[in-house]
């Protein structure tokens, strides 16, 4: 095993309560500073270099588009009605989410900064397809000091264990953003209105939301600023320590709340200051439409939060792609498709969960899901397939890209089911089979003996290779080792259309219905033709346009358009 990599294993949260304002009652942050060890730097010097990564690419590929993304709230109360304080009604709920969207967009005129592109709703399909209200309740008046104490922040005293209050309810962080509300923080009702996790190698038994019923309602912005914490936003006032000096300005990406729009001070309750004391100078205008400073930061710790910048959308739209990808496919907004496919083994594991091995990225097709270790999602087996799926055509090739978690060494397979039998053991169903940190296979859809329109289930598989004695997993079973635990298996659904050959009949549009013999808009599986004498136009406000196969016959053209994305599917 790489040692550097079981040392980024190793790291363990910290956890520190902010101090509040109280005089003037200021719900603080209960986000804990992240751990100053040396493994656990060289852990946010990962993400760190990933995301900014994927903030340079976005900087060249970014539409801006906007990302709808599921939430679910579980209510945790104490057996008292709905509509008591510690119980909110569904009314203030939807009222929080408004808020939080109106945050997010922009939504009101007194916003200011960016519109991040990014808003919540509450997901009408549970983790296992059946209709939902994204709103659940339970008691937890049965979790040891819940009652009396709420929830603890890294086991404080006289408080309910974390992970057993989310426990009672809690749906897989890949396809849902959990939002926890509870009765108290830390043994009381007022103060901490809220934490949040990071999201790189988050731990899904307890990554999400939690805030302080007190605080859910319409009026109070808390909950924009603990969804920042759950796409990697730091505080403004973020110092590499215990945020009680003023942050490094020699490298503004790399330290601080590495954003370079933000500007370094220290901790703020209200606006009223002029005075930046780690500048020296007057706080800089960071909104000259609105005149907002810093101070205005939905990430700081003021009364008057009421923008984001432009470097915090960039920085939060990284996050989502490169580490919460699986939130923007997820089919958790859309209502139950009303079929799954069809069952196979429950994988047999030979050694138990593992801190270091697991299925850490899947990307194939429209599938792109990152997250943890077998150990950090709590569990060997994870069926994806009611939230995860992707649709392929018959005959086109796609690439199947699997990592492994901490860039560790695995064995990896993965097999999907095209007969539709219930197995992975007839010929062309192996996709991949290796032994490295990550693979990547070019996956050719059979024209034939293939079952279309339905889900098929797709397993991928990431094991402990158990160096010096080595075993490649098989789709019934993971192995391992007793002392670093098996690896992980991971469902997915895909489902295998054949794809259709269209003629252009007139010169015209590409989306418009009327210039093909289909009376169709072509879909990325089709073969094209434009016929001889007719023109097709293709421009940037159509979006992505995608095709199996394109022919132009002599005569006939199709006219791009500045910036227009138009290319072959792959």
């Amino acid at each position: 095993m790489n040692n550097c990599t079981l040392a980024v294993l190793l790291f363990c949260f910290s956890f520190a309560s902010i101090s509040s304002n109280a005089q003037k009652k200021i719900p603080s942050c209960g986000w804990f500073l992240p751990p100053a060890d040396e493994s656990s730097l060289l852990k946010r010097a990962t993400a760190e270099q990933k995301l900014q990564v994927q903030t340079r690419f976005d900087e060249l590929m970014d539409n801006d588009e906007l990302y709808v993304l599921p939430i679910v709230v579980h209510v945790v109360h104490t057996g008292t009605p709905i509509g008591s304080p510690d119980n909110p009604s569904d009314a203030n709920i939807h009222a929080m989410i408004q808020q939080l969207n109106n945050s997010w967009r922009k939504n009101g005129p007194n916003f200011g900064g960016v519109d991040m592109r990014m808003q919540f709703q509450l997901a009408v399909r549970s983790p296992n397809c059946a209709i939902s209200t994204g709103i659940n309740r339970v008691n937890g008046s049965a979790v040891s000091n819940y009652a009396s104490g709420g929830i603890g922040i890294n086991g404080f005293p006289g408080s309910a264990d974390e992970a057993l209050v989310k426990n009672l309810s809690r749906w897989p962080n890949t396809d849902y953003i959990n939002i926890w509300i509870v009765n108290k923080i830390n043994g009381t009702d007022v103060g901490i209105g809220g934490y949040a996790y990071f999201a790189q190698h988050s731990d899904a038994g307890i990554d999400g939301i939690v805030m302080n019923a007190q605080f859910v309602n319409g009026s109070n912005r808390t909950i924009a600023h603990e969804m920042g914490h759950v796409f990697e936003l730091y505080h403004t006032f973020y110092d590499d320590a215990f945020e009680t000096n003023c942050p490094r300005t020699d490298s503004c990406s790399f330290y601080g709340d590495r954003v370079c729009d933000t500007e370094p001070s220290v901790v703020a309750f209200n606006c009223f200051s002029l005075h930046n004391s780690c500048s020296g100078g007057i706080y800089t205008v960071a909104d000259p439409n609105m005149g907002y400073t810093v101070l205005n930061n939905h990430m700081n710790f003021t009364d008057c939060p009421w923008m984001f910048t432009a470097g915090q959308k960039a920085r939060v739209r990284a996050a989502l792609k490169t580490f919460r990808p699986g939130l923007i496919n997820s089919g958790a907004l859309t209502a139950a498709p009303g079929n799954a496919p069809l069952a196979a083994c429950m994988p047999f594991v030979s050694n138990g969960q593992s801190p270091f091995y697991g299925v850490e990225r899947v990307e194939f097709n429209s599938i792109r899901v990152y997250s943890n270790t077998s150990m950090g999602d709590r569990s060997n087996y994870i069926d994806r397939s009611c939230n995860q799926r992707t649709t392929v055509y018959k005959g086109q090739s796609y690439q199947l890209k699997i990592e492994g978690s901490y860039e560790n060494p695995h064995s990896f397979k993965a097999f999907l089911d095209y007969n539709n039998d219930g197995d992975f053991n007839d010929p062309n169903e192996q996709l991949l089979s290796g032994y490295s940190s990550s693979l990547i296979a070019q996956v050719t859809v059979p024209e034939n003996g293939v079952v279309t329109g339905i889900p098929l289930r797709m397993r991928v598989i990431a094991d402990n290779p158990a160096p010096g004695n080595p075993t490649m997993p098989t789709a019934c079973q993971i192995n391992g080792t007793a002392i670093e635990g098996s690896g992980q298996v991971e469902d997915y659904a895909v489902i295998i259309v054949p794809g259709n050959s269209i003629q252009s009949v007139t010169s015209g549009a590409w989306n418009n219905p009327s210039t093909w013999n289909c009376n169709c808009i072509p879909v990325p599986g089709d073969i094209i033709t434009v016929k001889n004498g007719h023109s097709i136009s293709v421009t940037q406000a159509m979006g992505l346009i995608e095709f199996s196969k394109l022919i132009i016959e002599t005569g006939a053209s199709v006219n791009i358009g500045s910036n227009a994305q138009f290319r072959q599917r792959k």
